[in-house]
């Protein structure tokens, strides 16, 4: 379990570095580290709760990663950076329509049929959103296996 604990938390911290999504109308390729650059220390300070959350993932992911190769792994850990994904989702979700009004979008954003957004974004999604997903997936299910399973 630690070991694959390991690559979950390794996948998660490492996909701030990989290309997320390659949208074709602007040419440049969308990663956290791309878009976050050197603010991360002005996020961290004055930034949204939603931008810490997002940020505290990553760091949560490597430190996950770096306690199950020492050999303790950490089930809350785990949890925490399997949750933060799952949270900030939730919130972007149930936001989406105000959040499409707000930027100021030439068209309606509505998530009601997530078929029809996959169809409009599936194309641009890259190796780095499913290295981050997939590996807050991981976190989240051994986080609470370790947490909570039967010892």
């Amino acid at each position: 379990m630690r070991l694959v604990m390991f690559l979950a938390g390794a996948a998660m911290a490492g996909s701030y570095f990989v290309t997320w999504v390659e949208p074709p109308f602007a040419g440049q390729e969308f990663s956290p580290a791309a878009v976050i650059g050197d603010t991360y220390q002005e996020i961290i300070d004055s930034g949204t709760w939603q931008a810490r959350v997002f940020l505290a993932g990553f760091a949560l992911a490597a430190l996950t990663a770096l306690v199950a190769i020492l050999g303790r792994a950490s089930g809350l850990l785990a949890i925490l950076a399997g949750a933060s994904p799952l949270a900030l989702g939730v919130h972007y979700y149930l936001q989406a329509e105000d959040i499409g009004s707000d930027i100021g979008l030439p068209f309606q954003v509505s998530l009601q049929d997530l078929g029809q957004a996959w169809e409009l974004v599936g194309d641009f999604v890259r190796a780095g959103l499913w290295m981050y997903l997939g590996g807050a997936l991981l976190l989240l299910l051994l986080g609470m296996t370790r947490s909570f399973g039967s010892r």
